[in-house]
């Protein structure tokens, strides 16, 4: 070979470089690698430029193949006849081997899948033609509704998606007692927790008026989740809004006697349920009470508020205001006296209440106007 004649060469892929077949195994491919840099090392070869060569080319082919990742691409590509190679040096005279036959990887046809029917498109968990699918969003719901929901009754139905989607068709058409009934039946199947928050069911049972039904509907969920969970809370809070929705429509407004009722049967359903009512809710029952001229009851209710525990000494002012609207002028004036005195240290401490000052002008006026309105200056 002359010193600018080259070796010659032939073309393998990396198994044919380690000497091994695509089937070998990792240790069988480890074995080959190591035999090979063995036999090819430049001390036993007989040119040490073509067995440095190979001795590269050994490592390159095993650094591809012993990584599993990918030597699943590489396989992949030997399959589709795409694989990459390289260029075996020959020793002088030595005759290029026989090619391996190329593998040609055919599929031959299969039987159509049951399960692939693209005729079909999924929408909202319905099966929908194709044709429908491709006419739009409105189209595919309008065929839903055609084909699936209309003359069918929600009471029957399982399906939480059917039963999802109907609740908003109805709910779009005013039936808001069939759009809150499929709701709760979808909630007794017990779905994911995100369904039930993606249901709006508080909207649901504000729209229908039926907020104290909503309110008991809450309560259960709350029941079933884990105490002091993320869900168990949101459930409590949903159940709190239905009750403040339905005090400001039905405790706080209408005639005075159906506004009493009203507030009655707010007080008893928070009993019923084992919740204290708020502060809030005992003053709307107060006020609608002696609205209604039911002035014994709401005494009595003004002596449940003034002997709970006083848990923050803002409340303080929020109680002086209490008695002014129940009429307790002077328990009033007393009360604020105390809290001006400094009996209630905490109750005049800005870092704790909020303008404790501005809040006791305010009671003075209050309770000013209140004596006015009464026409007298006297006590009550």
């Amino acid at each position: 070979m002359s010193a600018v004649e080259r070796p010659s060469t032939e073309t393998r892929d990396y198994y044919e470089v380690l000497g091994t077949e695509p089937s070998a195994s990792t240790a069988e491919l480890r074995t080959a690698f190591r035999e090979a840099v063995l036999r090819h090392h430049p001390d036993r070869a007989p040119s040490s430029e073509v067995a440095t060569r190979r001795t590269s080319i050994l490592n390159r082919a095993w650094t591809e193949l012993r990584d599993p990742v990918r030597r699943l691409h590489y396989d992949y590509d030997v399959e589709g006849g795409r694989q990459a190679t390289l260029e075996w040096p020959l020793d002088e005279g030595e005759a290029p081997r026989r090619a391996r036959r190329a593998r040609v990887h055919r599929s031959e046809p299969a039987a159509p899948s049951q399960w692939h029917q693209p005729q079909w498109r999924s929408v909202a968990g319905f099966r929908v033609p194709a044709e429908v699918f491709m006419a739009g969003p409105g189209a595919s719901e309008r065929w839903i509704v055609e084909n699936h929901i209309t003359g069918e009754d929600w009471r029957v139905h399982d399906e939480r998606y059917w039963l999802r989607f109907a609740a908003r068709h109805y709910a779009e058409r005013g039936r808001t007692d069939d759009a809150i009934g499929a709701l709760e039946r979808m909630v007794a199947l017990r779905p994911q927790f995100s369904e039930i928050v993606d249901a709006r069911l508080r909207d649901a049972y504000v729209a229908s008026g039926e907020q104290l039904r909503g309110a008991m509907q809450f309560a259960t969920i709350a029941d079933t989740q884990p105490d002091g969970s993320a869900a168990r809370r949101w459930a409590q809070r949903e159940l709190r809004a239905l009750l403040g929705e339905y005090r400001d429509r039905h405790v706080r407004r209408g005639r005075p006697a159906q506004r009493a009722e009203n507030a009655e049967l707010l007080l008893n359903f928070l009993e019923s349920i084992g919740i204290e009512p708020s502060f809030t809710d005992y003053r709307a029952a107060i006020v609608a009470h002696r609205r209604a001229g039911n002035v014994g009851r709401a005494a009595e209710l003004v002596e449940r508020v003034m002997s709970a525990p006083l848990r923050e000494p803002g409340r303080l002012f929020s109680l002086v205001q209490l008695l002014t609207e129940a009429g307790q002028l002077d328990r009033a004036s007393l009360l604020l006296a105390a809290i001006a005195r400094g009996d209630h240290p905490l109750a005049l401490d800005s870092k704790v209440v909020h303008n404790p000052w501005r809040r006791i002008a305010a009671a003075r006026a209050r309770l000013a106007a209140a004596r006015r309105r009464r026409g007298d200056g006297g006590g009550s």
